[in-house]
């Protein structure tokens, strides 16, 4: 009989081994197509029937220690993770990625609409009048958080801004994981929806992150869970000064708003009344926090005068302007993409089922109209940047905080049994849909390492991850990522603060200089010569004339080789003041500075 067994163990192991190396000739010619196509659904889908045959055959047996014994474990073991074990290896999980991902984040290089505000920051501190003095159409936030950071920490260090972006994803964290807490009663929920949100922005690119869209996203999603974790009236002046700041930012946030007055309406702390009357008193008082809060935000323009500047800014942004791309058909056509997302499909599904009946009504109803309101944040944007995703992502991670805490309630109402397994099973199916199966791109310990090494020598690492697409060697040849770094030092080092610096670099990413050192521009446009790229818009003469008059304090940063390459920036006159009032001073790979000639002065 042993010998038996042994043979029969080596028989099944060899057709196990046969089967699994046939597996992936065979399945596709036995499987239907839509399971080849979500594998991973249909495992699931065999695990529960399996778990139903399982009990099903303990139940026509009778008593069956083992398999019913098994059965219990297993239940026992799925309440576990329910309660705790699942938001523990979440939360350490995130650990692990955020030690991946933080060391290097400071090292980034800007992107050209970070560097735009910093630019806008120094022109005004200097005497020049924004949307006057340089024209520009994007409301103010940015340019006060830069201000803010210039006198705090000093100008040209932009490690500094990135810092205060990871600061406010850890403030994100912070304030889910309370709001779970109070008001869904468990930490997981709000975990969930955390680690879905990091796994979407540890995989943006230097273009998406620390982007307006993202902070004026995060200050509506902030006042709403504000609102329903902090009832009151302190809760609710918060919430409007958050939501003011976010449209000091971006006005798009308006798109909050249904939300924040169903939230504010319906009250939902345990002191505050549920009458009508009664909500209609906090909205009247949150509506008027808000306008105080925005005509703050809004004073130094009035101050200075040029909030009717800033007006007629907008029109260039305006639908049928000559920088909005904006029309019917592409909102409808961008609408249908995101409805088309399966994940956002059934996410609408959980909230209205969810806000029938229950106790997470008042909440699912809340969370389903900030939804909704945002899903029209990029179809009706001028230009539908990708960085314009953002929002949608935030507030769709912490809506599915709801589904996960009905699941939760579910298992805990029933105690240990079929359900635990079946709640577990559910939110590991919402993970798995939720966030790639892979790594996020821009985590990565040896770039955390190299970023130590480099802070502790006060130097710059390799190429961060999140730069890599624009200035590695081998995709990006146009501007070395070393050469960059020393060309920053550069400025910063043999410049002085007064210098004007005039950032002629025409090829894509269009890399920033003036922010990251700390000086300013010559040219009286938002974003510089990325202005006729962004809106077709000719101002060679207009730059060419204002290079004339930048004094003798000043520099250019160009690549001579470039002037003929770009038919979108020709800059044909530009090039002839920079040659003419301007000689070579010092090269860093293809990237030259030229500093202006010293005028003769008349003898006698």
């Amino acid at each position: 009989m042993k010998i038996l067994r042994l043979v029969l163990l080596a028989a099944g192991a060899a057709g196990a081994l046969i089967a699994a190396s046939l597996a992936r000739d065979v399945l596709p010619l036995m499987l239907p197509r839509v399971v080849l196509n979500h594998p991973v659904e249909w495992a699931f889908g065999a695990v529960l029937f399996g778990r139903l045959l399982i009990e099903e055959w303990v139940r026509r047996r009778g008593t069956d220690a083992r398999w019913g014994g098994a059965l219990d474990r297993l239940d026992a073991a799925s309440s576990w993770a329910i309660r705790r074990g699942l938001f523990l290896g979440l939360a350490a999980w995130t650990c692990v990625r955020m030690a991946a991902w933080l060391p290097h984040y400071p090292f980034w290089p800007w992107c050209r609409d970070v560097d735009n505000y910093a630019v806008f920051e120094m022109s005004w501190e200097a005497g020049e009048l924004p949307y006057r003095d340089v024209r520009a159409f994007n409301f103010p936030g940015h340019i006060y958080l830069h201000w803010i950071l210039g006198k705090v920490f000093g100008r040209g260090r932009p490690g500094v801004f990135y810092m205060v972006d990871a600061a406010a994803l850890l403030t994100l964290g912070g304030t889910l994981l309370g709001w779970s807490r109070k008001r869904l009663g468990a930490l997981l929920p709000g975990m969930f929806s955390y680690f879905v949100f990091l796994a979407a922005y540890f995989d943006m690119q230097i273009e998406l992150v620390a982007e307006r869209d993202w902070h004026a996203g995060l200050g509506g999603t902030l006042a709403l869970l504000t609102l329903q974790a902090w009832p009151g009236r302190r809760g609710r002046w918060i919430s409007a000064l958050l939501t003011a700041t976010a449209f000091t930012i971006r006005p798009q946030v308006v798109l909050f708003l249904p939300a924040l007055g169903l939230a504010t309406l319906l009250g939902d702390g345990e002191d505050e009344p549920s009458s009508l009357r009664a909500g209609a008193a906090r909205l009247a008082e949150w509506a008027f926090a808000f306008a105080l809060f925005v005509a703050a935000g809004f004073a130094p323009l009035a101050i200075a005068g040029v909030l009717d500047d800033l007006v007629r800014g907008l029109r260039v942004v305006s639908y049928g302007g000559p920088y909005s791309t904006f029309t019917p058909a592409r909102a409808i056509e961008l609408l249908g993409e995101e409805l088309g997302r399966p994940t956002t499909a059934a996410l609408l599904a959980s909230l209205t089922a969810l806000s029938v009946r229950g106790p997470l009504k008042n909440l699912a109803r809340v969370w389903l109209t900030a939804v909704v309101g945002v899903l029209a944040y990029r179809p009706l944007s001028p230009v539908a940047h990708e960085y314009l995703k953002t929002p949608l992502t935030l507030v769709e991670a912490i809506a599915w905080a709801l589904p996960v805490a009905w699941c939760i309630r579910a298992v805990e109402s029933s105690g240990v049994g079929r359900r635990t397994f079946l709640g577990l099973l559910a939110v590991l199916l919402l993970l798995y849909e939720s966030v790639p199966t892979r790594e996020p791109y821009n985590c990565s310990f040896p770039a955390s390492l190299d970023a130590i090494r480099a802070a502790v020598r006060s130097g710059w690492p390799d190429v961060p991850p999140g730069a890599w697409v624009w200035f590695s060697p081998t995709r990006a040849p146009n501007y070395p990522w070393d050469d960059y770094q020393r060309l920053l030092q550069h400025l910063r080092e043999k410049t002085g603060p007064d210098t004007i610096v005039a950032n002629v670099l025409k090829q894509m990413p269009l890399p920033p200089v003036n922010g990251p050192a700390g000086r300013r521009s010559p040219f009286r446009v938002e974003a510089g010569i990325t202005w006729m790229w962004m809106i077709r818009e000719d101002l060679d003469e207009q730059f060419a004339r204002e290079l004339r008059q930048a004094g003798e304090d000043s520099v250019v940063v160009w690549v001579p080789s470039e002037a003929d390459d770009q038919t979108r920036l020709p800059l044909r006159r530009l090039t002839q003041v920079i040659r003419d009032e301007y000689k070579a001073d010092a090269r860093f790979g293809p990237i030259e500075v030229w500093r202006r000639r010293a005028r003769r002065r008349p003898s006698g």
